[in-house]
């Protein structure tokens, strides 16, 4: 069968063989959190050790991208559904068996036991061994990012945050220590964004406003983190307040005139060149769905203005009448952003800001992010004393503005729990119409098999 490419994928078809071969040598490992420590190995002692786990990026500075693939963002051609991985196909299709094994859990495990062994390693140190900013530092950074870490398998493994039941809801194992014996327990929903807002008060504690490096964390990391997790969780008094303290330090916007239409992703990348919005550089665990001509939701593309210019510089016509993202905020072709930016915290704020009817202000925000994003002399701030219209306006800015994040999911899996933004996701797959509606147990991801053989914790109900 000839498989069809966009021009995305043409240009990337060097990158495929790799993330192949890497993803058959990870898949073929034994199960991360199951590895007995290996007496022979180096054990990392020194500053620089921790700092050198720390740089790992391939593994540091990942975040979960099924969710992106089951979320309505994106469409596949039936036909190239057959060359994926399993656990995406099933997870496009909402199957109820994602496969064995799932990078999604596997990797952010491994971030919470490098940063595991950062804490527990800095401890030791003795006094002459390092400066205490240095040490402070590498502390901090540790505890952003088993925070990190804990707030993404939360979003996929566990239930959306309810306050009523989130004491009683299951929520995900909590590796607090490097002991890789140590038995798996799931914890509450309540004691993992417990725990995930302890760390983050912690690091913030530590690090330094901002980073010298956007691949480490911040104190601006640290808020703009804060104000996603409080999203998600209702609560927008913190949310707000979290955004509050990243707009003081850092409120400036990418003027989307400045940018031109061509070449393979009109973004600066931002690790090499800098992209003013990107305080912290993260990017989707690679997937071959990215690779085989995903093509946007007619739907989310035909909401675009003409003269909004996100419609031209995040997407490009395929050949086929069809239009693939270009627009990632990594500047790479092949990394989707998964990281924290200026522009979310702005639809965080803006949110905030309605849900407590101060809708002045909300519109400020809204209107301020959409005036850099538009052509310039076309835009006409948009005005409404009306609580809900403004509400709605900023949600479906939201799905427009953070396009391929791996925060739609999140945003499904809260505003799903209020009646008037319920939404039923539904796609033709060879010739059937499936459908997810809301607050269905498939918004909660299954643990994978090999973690409920060797813990024993309950699996998600199907």
């Amino acid at each position: 069968m000839k498989l069809k490419y966009n021009k995305r994928s043409v240009s990337i078809i060097c990158y495929i063989i790799p993330i192949i071969l890497c993803t058959l040598l990870i898949s073929c490992k034994k199960d991360f959190l199951d590895k007995k420590p290996d007496k022979a190995l180096l054990v990392p002692t020194t500053l620089q050790d921790f700092q050198a786990l720390l740089n790992n990026l391939t593994i540091m500075n990942a975040a979960p991208s099924l969710n992106m693939i089951a979320g309505d963002e994106f469409l596949l051609p039936d036909e190239n559904l057959e060359y994926l991985d399993i656990s995406e196909v099933n997870s496009y299709s909402w199957n109820p068996y994602l496969g064995a094994r799932l990078l999604d859990w596997e990797t952010p495990y491994q971030q919470v036991f490098y940063a595991n062994v950062i804490l527990e390693g800095v401890e030791k140190l003795s006094p002459d061994q390092s400066s205490q900013q240095q040490r402070d530092q590498i502390k901090g950074n540790a505890l952003f990012f088993r925070a990190r870490a804990f707030y993404n398998l939360a979003q996929e493994f566990a239930k959306p945050y309810i306050k009523a039941s989130a004491s009683t809801d299951p929520g995900i194992p909590l590796r607090l220590k490097s002991d890789v014996n140590e038995k798996s327990v799931r914890a509450s929903v309540q004691q993992t964004y417990d725990q995930i807002i302890t760390d983050l008060n912690a690091a913030k504690n530590l690090l330094p406003q901002k980073p010298a490096l956007n691949t480490m964390a911040s104190q601006l990391a640290v808020n703009a983190l804060l104000s996603r997790m409080y999203l998600s969780m209702n609560d927008y008094t913190n949310a707000k307040k979290a955004a509050d303290d990243y707009l003081a330090v850092n409120n400036q916007l990418i003027n989307y005139n400045t940018l031109t239409a061509a070449g393979i992703n009109p973004f600066p990348q931002s690790i090499k060149d800098g992209n003013q919005e990107v305080v912290f550089y993260g990017d989707l665990i690679s997937a071959l769905f990215n690779f085989f001509s995903p093509y946007i939701n007619p739907d989310l593309y035909n909401s675009y203005d003409q003269n909004d210019l996100r419609k031209s510089l995040l997407f490009a016509d395929d050949g086929t009448g069809k239009y693939s993202f270009v627009g990632d905020y990594t500047g790479f072709a092949y990394r989707l952003f998964g990281g924290l930016s200026t522009d979310e915290v702005y639809l965080n704020r803006a949110e905030c800001l309605a849900r407590n009817n101060d809708l002045n202000a909300a519109l400020k925000d809204l209107n301020f992010l959409l005036i850099n994003r538009y052509k310039t002399g076309t835009f006409t701030p948009i005005m409404s004393t009306n609580a809900d219209e403004v509400i709605s306006i900023i949600l479906k800015e939201r799905r427009k503005e953070l396009t391929a994040r791996g925060i739609r999911w999140s945003d499904l899996r809260r505003l799903n729990l209020e009646d008037k933004y319920k939404t039923t996701l539904s796609r033709m797959i060879n010739g059937r119409l499936l459908s997810l509606p809301p607050n269905d147990n498939k918004y909660v991801f299954p643990i994978p098999d090999n973690e409920i053989a060797g813990s024993g914790i309950p699996q998600n109900p199907r």
